[in-house]
């Protein structure tokens, strides 16, 4: 028996604008999230400037707090990919 490719049903496509304006947003948060992290990083590895100041100022982030969010980001680190490959296997056992 032949394997059937798999066919989505899709609905209307996304126009080039939506899709650049949807790029940018997640290229904005993707930004803001990377300089939380680092700062908290940074902090927590003892590098203190000016500029890692302000921008703990600038966030309104707790310099204490930073330990409860890199255990967090250690839990995001393992648990994503789970989910992912959970996922994969789920959308292969569907193609076939």
């Amino acid at each position: 028996m032949q394997k059937q490719p798999m066919d989505p049903i899709i609905r209307h496509q996304t126009s080039r604008f939506s899709r650049y304006v949807r790029g940018l947003v997640l290229t904005a948060l993707w930004g803001f999230v990377a300089m939380i992290v680092l700062a908290n990083i940074s902090f927590k590895a003892g590098w203190y400037s000016d500029t890692l100041v302000s921008l703990y100022l600038l966030f309104n982030l707790k310099a204490h707090a930073d330990d409860h969010l890199l255990a967090l980001m250690g839990l995001l680190l393992i648990l994503v990919p789970i989910y992912a490959g959970w996922r994969w296997v789920c959308l292969r056992k569907e193609e076939h």
